[in-house]
């Protein structure tokens, strides 16, 4: 009688896979938007902590394309559990990604309070770089969806525990999910006023 044969463990070359695109989310951004660095904005460059902008803008890229990684590798969990001959396996993966996000999501947010012009704009009050009533409703958003967006994340960790899972509902898990993601309308407009970027460089 032949033996049942046993489904290869894909998990080393999805890690390969999210090592990646992990770097490819970080180098990319930063290479377009440090090339558009254009205009009146240069002088900003010439300070010290000019290039934080650049980082700060190119990890907020970073932080989307991650927190669209992340929703996609936790919808599919239960299906990468059967690739990985392993529940716990598909969760620790789904973890994996829930940190990265949140990691580039901090250094984004450290990075740009450092920046120059958003530290002046968030500590010194220069609003001459920007409208003030489009400069808050940009950093409201982001605030906003940010705290929903790591609380969400953050969750795959507590949840890692079955015990826990089960308690609280798998199917409430996923719901909790959708929930954050019909809130991404409020990512949308942040990102939409990735056009007061243009007017910092125009205005001041």
């Amino acid at each position: 009688m032949e033996k049942p044969v046993k489904k290869s463990n894909k998990l080393p070359y999805f890690v390969i896979l999210v090592f990646i695109l992990l770097v490819g989310s970080i180098l990319i951004p930063f290479i377009l938007v440090n090339a558009n660095q254009t205009g009146s904005c240069l002088h900003h460059l010439e300070e010290d902590n000019g290039i934080l902008w650049v980082i700060g803008r190119s990890f907020g890229f970073t932080t989307f394309i991650w927190f669209i990684i992340s929703t996609l590798f936790g919808i599919t969990t239960k299906k990468l559990a059967q690739s990985f001959n392993s529940y716990k396996n598909a969760r620790d993966l789904h973890c994996l990604n829930a940190a990265i996000t949140i990691v580039v999501f901090l250094i984004h947010i450290g990075t740009l309070l450092g920046s120059e012009p958003w530290g002046d704009l968030i500590f010194n009050g220069e609003y001459n770089h920007i409208p003030y009533p489009l400069f808050l409703t940009k950093l409201l958003t982001g605030v906003l969806f940010g705290i929903i967006m790591v609380s969400v994340t953050g969750s795959a960790f507590y949840f890692r525990d079955m015990n826990k899972m089960k308690r609280f509902g798998y199917k409430r898990f996923i719901k909790l999910h959708y929930v954050m993601l019909s809130l991404s309308v409020i990512l949308g407009i942040h990102i939409f006023l990735i056009n007061t970027e243009i007017l910092i460089i125009f205005w001041g």
